[in-house]
């Protein structure tokens, strides 16, 4: 018991700073079973250890499926990446959540610069979303046009009335 107490307090003392954070857009990732290019990744030290996250970006008109998470997953284990996050416009379909919950997959909706977490590990995220959130879609000519209306109500009008 007093050694998991030293190591705690050694833990607690380093104020969990993080070092060499580094971005990349289209990394190439070796894994396993080939080399993989990730849209996002982010890379970090902490405690002297070495972190790799692996972002995932789905631009899709319907909501994603549970195949995409799966795909991130088998990323993950080859490549030996700490964290898989799926990003998505559309938001995720019912397995899709259910399969990234059960890997510890968190998976984002963003929209007009607004995350809002539908999974962040193996459990559901409580108590982190706005007290609502709402998308509302149009198709036109250039595509679809997804708004947040989630804590910015005034965004209904303009998305009624043609001003988006």
């Amino acid at each position: 018991m007093e050694y998991e107490r030293a190591v705690a307090e050694l833990v607690r003392a380093s104020e969990q700073e993080v070092l060499d954070w580094r971005v990349a857009h289209l990394d190439e990732v070796p894994g396993t079973d080939g080399t993989y290019v990730i849209d996002v990744t982010v890379r970090f030290r902490l405690l002297g250890a070495e972190f790799l996250m692996l972002f995932e970006c789905k631009r899709h008109a319907s909501p994603v499926k549970r195949e995409h998470v799966q795909v991130l997953n088998d990323k993950l284990r080859s490549t030996g990446a700490h964290k898989g996050v799926l990003v998505a416009t559309s938001g995720f379909q019912s397995g899709a959540l259910e399969y990234a919950r059960v890997h510890g997959i968190a998976c984002v909706r963003l929209v007009d610069d607004s995350w809002t977490y539908e999974t962040r590990d193996g459990d559901r995220v409580d108590g982190v979303r706005p007290q609502y959130s709402a998308y509302l879609s149009r198709l036109t000519k250039a595509g679809a046009v997804n708004v947040l209306l989630s804590e910015r109500p005034d965004r209904l009008s303009s998305f009624l009335f043609g001003l988006v």
